[in-house]
């Protein structure tokens, strides 16, 4: 069996601690893989096509988890349903689209004993924000949608009431939200590595909501995480999600499947490498 090839699309990725969760992840598996980080601008995507056809999958992060969709074969249910995809397959049939973020966001909420419900605040508009607006209207919650404009969460809450009809959408400009929340889902950048001390929302509003989900993973712990935390809200990061979301690519990949104890202590060990090669 030779070696196969897979990577990451996305750009900037000086970040990405992908490469070495999937590393880990083959060494589970026993599948003889190499994972390679493709950082490229937007300019430069038609032109990489033929490149990442020859591969044998990808993942896809921040700009193109939307922008992806038009340029694939095939499209899975959800992927289709969220408007944004995050895991390839390629075959000599074409390139198949797949939206993994969410078996990691589930799993990690489920972690944490965070329950997806009551008066939820999403902040951002982009393909992860897609993915968790979905699923929080598809249990019922009544969501307020923040971006940096008025105008573009507006125009993101009508796409989502076009799409769940009857459903409680609220548009607010970040910086003037005020209120407390049942759950704030981050799906901005703010507060990413090496940009640490950004908040997303204002402080009174980190404070004083019951439970706080970053979909950011480096650094462990946010600013809008240890705040929450330190007022008494439950808590967590995009570690989980970022680990699960990757086994479930490889599942998808190569058809080898992982035992959640194995998944548990990868991210367990991320934590420490991340704090270890980001401090």
């Amino acid at each position: 069996m030779g070696q196969f090839a897979y990577g990451l699309i996305g750009h900037p990725l000086g970040h990405s601690v992908s490469p070495e969760i999937h590393r880990r992840l083959f060494a589970l598996s026993g599948v003889p893989g190499t994972y390679e980080l493709l950082d490229f601008p937007p300019e430069e995507l038609e032109a990489r096509l033929p490149a990442l056809r020859a591969l044998d999958g990808f993942n896809i992060t921040i700009p193109y988890k939307q922008t992806f969709l038009p340029l694939l074969d095939t499209v899975d249910g959800r992927a289709a349903r969220y408007g944004a995809v995050n895991t390839v397959k390629c075959a000599e049939t074409g390139m198949r689209g797949f939206n993994t973020d969410v078996t990691g966001f589930l799993r990690a909420l489920a972690q944490a004993d965070i329950p997806l419900s009551g008066h939820v605040l999403l902040c951002g508009t982009g393909g992860v924000s897609h993915m968790m607006a979905c699923e929080a209207l598809e249990r019922g919650c009544t969501l307020t949608v923040g971006a940096r404009t008025y105008g573009k969460a507006s125009a993101f809450a009508d796409e989502l009431t076009a799409r769940y009809p009857g459903s409680q959408v609220e548009p607010s400009a970040l910086a003037y939200l005020s209120g407390s929340f049942d759950l704030i889902l981050n799906g901005t950048p703010a507060g990413m590595y090496p940009n640490v001390k950004e908040l997303p929302v204002p402080l009174n509003v980190a404070r004083s909501s019951r439970a706080v989900f970053d979909a950011i993973y480096n650094p462990t712990e946010t600013t809008l995480l240890a705040r929450a935390r330190a007022a008494g809200a439950k808590t967590q990061n995009g570690l989980s999600m970022l680990v699960w979301q990757a086994a479930a690519a490889q599942e998808i990949w190569t058809g080898k499947t992982f035992a959640p104890e194995d998944i548990d202590a990868l991210c367990r060990e991320m934590a420490v490498y991340i704090k270890e090669h980001f401090a």
